[in-house]
């Protein structure tokens, strides 16, 4: 079987689902179909109508939501028509009224109704328009004509009205005003005039009842003033008193009936009488005097539990209830734990009803707030927390007692409902006895107390803690608000350019703070505009000593006030300043009560109620500053900002306003940056950006791959703004265009630059965050990376004070981590120079990869670039350097000026001039740019030479022999490292500067003037080493030298030399025909033996003199490594 809910049964009527708006169902039936005139409205149209035929001819209707009074009302205009549907239906509510008849006829011909619906706005224009349109719908032609001149005081209308019940000799004009609190709460923020109700409700009781003015209101006339000051309360008084006030409060009984009428269901219910016939004795017992069907009409409400209907007519008439909910509301609402939603989720065949303990949920889920404001907030938190003293191990059954005892508790007045056992247990379904177990646990952990006089349980009052007294106590310490105190309470958010945001990609946000009006002007902390904030809206409260007839006066000067760095500061009058510093006050009281009271301590109940008071407080703060802003009296450079006429809000002035401020600003679409202070990861995706732009210049997306955050940054902003474009094969960087919104920022920046000083990053960055261009920081250095490349012709960079030959990527993290260190200047180009401009070019191409273009900044930094290249042996060496090449070197590394550099300390330190200077300085550069590889190649020379090899251009037998000895060496760690990099020797100077590194112990790049003659020393140690190895080493290989020592003296001179020598064995075998023809030379002068050994000896002694090599006998012996 199909499982259905309630939902598929039960329904609300469609008549009370939806309120009457008078303006728009004037002059048809249907809703007043249904429609049942209680006797609270009988009795309240009676008495209007009564009083209408002695004289009386204005009235306000006052009563709840919910209470009927816009129906009331609709039905009266309708029956005021005189013809068609609508007035046969309100005929037939109406025509049984002996007073609707004495006023108005049987069939009403010559009356006009004027109806319209209050809203906050200007009541004087909407009734202008509603009497006009009224004319205009009756038949014939109008009667009267309207006013060419339209006073601003509504003086005009109430004239026209006076004509038109002069124009009705049997009839006259009945005004209804529904909703007429919109109209007065709009007074109350001064924006209308009050007095315009006054001189309509004179007219009216002038009229002798012909001219009848009807006001409906939900509260009582002066509770719309009671947030201003006595004065004025005063004033509306008077304007109240030529109203009379008619209430319309439905009874009891009556709200009972309408929810029956207004629940409807097919389904028959009989389980629900007995509780309806318990409920009814009950209510019977302590209010005599009620219907005789009372048990119907409560039956009438199922699914409603009985005693949950009898309690919606009290609760609804409840302050907290009012501008929250009417009755029909509740009934109609999809409001979480609320009417509705239990008809959705409960089932048919459960039995369930929507008893007082759902009643409570839904008042807690959806009221508390507004009951703990109200004057029941002490009662509910002492409620509340018996309420949580019953969870607490408690059964599922005891939680609903306390429930259901709360809620009649706190809010059966005047229904006759109490919680007695018998009440409790027919609610909830349970028996006598289960119910009165409970109550007994309950009464003994002091969540409820049984009142034997009325036979009903209440909830416990554990708390005596007076929270109004101590409130209204620490109000009088404090006599008045400090704006300082109300800032701090208020937390006001800042006011984001929306528009601004989508159009141009930056966030502009504009602070919101509350300042006083005083005598003397505005402080300088009023005006104040907080760091990154693009301006601020200053709402002003008058000051004590401030006249309210000279406020205006005194706002319009004070907008007229320059301000810091030209940011924008929009001042603007609050109109409900006087209900501000009540709420404000009243919170900060509030609370210091919370804070400074030890009694709370102990008393949860009453803490839970401060602490409701306190929020409730807070948020009426934040709604009456809200309201505040959206409807203070702007001024902006003294002129005034009309948001209410121009149909738009703060967010959309703040936009239009950072619009004109930053006229100049660049259009960045690019979260990632376009920001003032972006996220790590964003700043590590720029930082990743410009490092990619080092070395990918000239290629699209500067060669990034695949789809990182860098690259994204590198298309929209740079490629989408046209800033980075392909030209030719390649990609560069270029200035902006006339039409582009980077173009003035450019422009910005060469006026900067042009007094060509340097200017510091640091300031440029500072002018671009200032009105009208209000860079962000965050894309502040891509776009100043930009600029630099594409005014790389004309501007120089310093880093930490030093010329930059390029744009490097020390320079990159300096603009992203320390921009005080960066400086620019600007370097323009000088055609006087041209010729020599040329020349410097020529020769700096000579030199660098890239050939710079006849700008004396682009060979300036070339002929820099080429000096920071040089090895650090060149950049370091003095001795073995000309005078003019350390002169230009020096000259360059400490570059400043461009122009100094190329026509003064070049030519000077050259001592050229003219033509001549050029050819000179091609000549040092060529010395600097060979002093290194010279160097190396004169040692490499040198270690050959020791080494015995002959052949500079073939090194193959080198590496030959050192690899036959590889590994050798004892333990001398150098030597071995000597051997091993003679085997893979290619006589590079890389390979070079390795050994001599080795040898020497620390690398050339650290070499001083003396370090290549100590090297020279070194290598032929390393030599005369290597051969000793190659002869005594014990090596397993074939030996590849073979030792010759030859003593030789001749003559008297006695004169001897000593010579040993190192032959290779491939040189030996060469030498055998060489040997054999000296053999049979002297073997054919046959020669004594002491002759031969003399012929070898001067031989010997001839020819070793003439070699000229000095004998060097170097022991070998065991050296550590250094």
């Amino acid at each position: 079987m199909t499982q259905t809910y309630l939902a598929d049964h039960v329904s609300v009527a469609p008549r009370y689902q939806r309120s009457v708006r008078i303006d728009a169902d004037f002059g048809q039936a249907d809703p007043l179909s249904g429609y049942v005139l209680q006797g609270s409205a009988r009795d309240a149209l009676t008495t209007t109508l009564r009083l209408a035929t002695n004289g009386q001819g204005a009235f306000t209707w006052t009563g709840p939501y919910g209470g009927g009074k816009s129906s009331l009302a609709l039905a009266l205009a309708s029956y005021s028509l005189g013809r068609g549907p609508a007035f046969k239906e309100a005929k037939q509510l109406l025509g049984d009224v002996p007073e609707v008849t004495a006023v108005f006829g049987r069939a009403p011909k010559d009356w006009l109704c004027v109806s319209l619906s209050g809203r906050r706005g200007d009541p004087v224009a909407d009734l202008r328009e509603a009497v006009a349109s009224a004319i205009a719908g009756e038949p014939g032609h109008a009667r009267t004509k309207r006013s060419k001149m339209e006073a601003a005081d509504g003086r005009d209308i109430v004239e026209r009205l006076q004509r038109e019940v002069e124009a009705r000799p049997k009839g006259g004009v009945l005004v209804i005003v529904d909703e007429l609190g919109k109209y007065l709460e709009g007074a109350a923020d001064h924006a209308i005039d009050i007095h315009f109700f006054q001189d309509l409700a004179e007219a009216a009781n002038r009229s002798e009842g012909r001219l009848i003015v009807v006001g409906v209101l939900h509260q009582a006339f002066e509770r719309y003033a009671d947030r201003l000051g006595q004065s004025v309360q005063d004033e509306w008084r008077k304007i109240q008193g030529r109203f009379a006030d008619v209430p319309i409060i439905t009874a009891v009984d009556e709200v009972i009936e309408l929810v029956g009428r207004a629940v409807t269901t097919e389904r028959s219910h009989p389980q629900s009488h007995p509780i309806a016939a318990i409920v009814a004795s009950e209510i019977a017992e302590r209010r005599p005097g009620v219907p005789k069907d009372l048990a119907e009409r409560l039956d009438d409400c199922w699914p409603l539990n009985p005693a949950a209907a009898a309690l919606l007519g009290p609760i609804t008439r409840r302050r907290f209830s009012q501008n929250e909910r009417s009755l029909f509301g509740f009934l109609a609402s999809a409001e979480p734990s609320g009417f509705t939603e239990f008809l959705q989720r409960t089932t048919l065949a459960s039995g369930k009803t929507f008893r007082p303990a759902e009643l409570w949920d839904y008042l807690q889920v959806n009221l508390e707030p507004a009951i703990m404001a109200s004057p029941d907030g002490h009662r509910w938190a002492q409620a509340a927390e018996a309420i949580a003293r019953a969870g607490r191990d408690g059964t599922h059954l005891r939680l609903q007692i306390a429930k259901t005892v709360a809620v009649i508790d706190l809010f059966s007045n005047g229904s006759g409902l109490a919680a007695s056992p018998r009440t409790i247990a027919a609610s909830l379904g349970h028996s006598d006895a289960d119910v009165e177990d409970q109550l007994a646990d309950l009464v003994k952990i002091s969540a409820l107390v049984y009142r034997r006089h009325l036979g009903a349980y209440a909830i416990y009052a554990g708390s005596d803690f007076d929270i109004e007294g101590e409130i209204e106590a620490r109000i009088a310490e404090r006599g008045r608000l400090e704006i300082a105190s109300l800032n701090d309470l208020a937390s006001l958010q800042p006011i984001l350019a929306k528009r601004h945001y989508a159009e141009y990609g930056t966030p502009r946000w504009f602070d919101a703070q509350i300042g006083e009006l005083a005598p003397q002007g505005l402080g300088p902390k009023d005006v104040r505009v907080s760091a990154g904030a693009a301006g601020k809206f200053l709402l002003l409260l008058p000051g004590i000593d401030v006249d309210p007839g000279q406020a205006e006066a005194s706002l319009i000067e004070v907008s007229r006030t320059e301000h810091r760095h030209g940011l924008p500061v929009i001042v603007g009058l609050a109109s409900n300043s006087a209900d501000i510093r009540k709420t404000a006050i009243e919170l900060e009281a509030a609370r210091d009560v919370r804070n400074e009271s030890p009694e709370l301590a102990g008393d949860a109940a009453a803490r839970r109620e401060i602490d409701a008071r306190i929020a409730h407080l807070s948020a009426q703060l934040e709604g009456l500053l809200r309201e505040g802003f959206e409807r203070a009296h702007w001024f902006d450079t003294g002129k005034p900002l009309d948001l209410q006429s121009l149909s738009y809000g703060l967010s959309q002035a703040a936009s239009d306003i950072a619009r004109r401020t930053f006229r100049q600003a660049p259009i960045v679409h690019s979260e990632l940056i376009n920001r003032r202070r972006p996220s790590s990861n964003s700043n590590a995706a720029l930082r990743a950006l410009l490092h990619a732009i080092v070395v990918g210049r000239g290629e699209q997306h500067f060669g990034i791959k695949g789809y990182p955050a860098e690259k994204g940054l590198a298309v929209t902003v740079l490629e989408r703004a046209g800033l980075y474009v392909r030209q030719g094969e390649r990609w560069d960087f270029v200035p902006p265009g006339e039409t582009s919104t980077f173009a003035p920022l450019w422009s910005l920046t060469d006026g900067l630059l042009e007094a060509g000083e340097q200017v510091g990053v640091a300031d440029i960055y500072r002018a671009w965050g200032e009105p009208p261009y209000g860079v962000q920081q965050g894309v502040m250095p891509l776009l100043l990376v930009t600029y630099l490349f594409s005014r790389r012709h004309s501007t120089a960079i310093y880093a930490k004070e030093a010329f930059q030959p390029a744009i490097s990527d020390l320079v990159m993290d300096l603009l992203l981590q320390d921009p005080d260190h960066v400086a620019l200047r600007s370097v323009p180009t000088d055609a006087a120079n041209a010729v020599a401009l040329k020349e410097f070019a020529a020769v700096a191409s000579e030199f660098v990869e890239e050939a710079p273009s006849e700008e004396p900044l682009e060979i300036a930094q070339a002929l820099v670039q080429f000096a920071y290249s040089l090895p650090n042996w060149s950049r370091k060496a003095q001795a073995t350097l000309s005078k003019q090449a350390i002169d230009v070197r020096r000259l360059l590394l400490d570059a400043d000026d461009p122009y100094q550099l190329l026509f003064v300390d070049i030519p000077e330190a050259l001592e050229a001039s003219g033509e001549g200077t050029a050819p000179a300085l091609r000549t040092v550069l060529s010395e600097l740019d060979h002093a290194y590889p010279d160097m190396i190649e004169d040692l490499k020379t040198r270690m050959l030479e020791g080494l015995k090899h002959r052949d500079a251009g073939n090194l193959s037998e080198l590496v030959e022999r050192a690899k036959r000895i590889a590994g050798h060496g004892g333990d001398d760690l150098k030597l071995r490292g000597f051997i091993t990099r003679l085997a893979e020797f290619d006589g590079s100077t890389e390979s070079m500067a390795e050994i001599c590194g080795l040898v020497m112990g620390k690398p050339v790049t650290t070499w001083h003037d003396l370090e290549p003659s100590r090297a020279a020393m070194q290598l032929s140690e390393y030599a005369y080493r290597f051969r000793r190895v190659e002869l005594f080493g014990d090596s397993d290989q074939q030996p590849t030298q073979t030792a010759v020592m030859v003593m030789a003296g001749v003559g008297s001179t006695e004169r001897s030399v000593v010579r040993r020598a190192q032959i290779a064995t491939e040189a030996q075998k060469r030498l055998g025909p060489l040997l054999d023809e000296i053999g049979k030379t002297l073997d054919a002068a046959q020669l004594e033996p002491d002759m031969v050994l003399a012929v070898i000896a001067e031989l010997a002694q001839r020819h070793i003199e003439d070699d000229g090599e000095r004998d060097v006998t170097v022991p070998i012996s065991a050296e550590k490594e250094a």
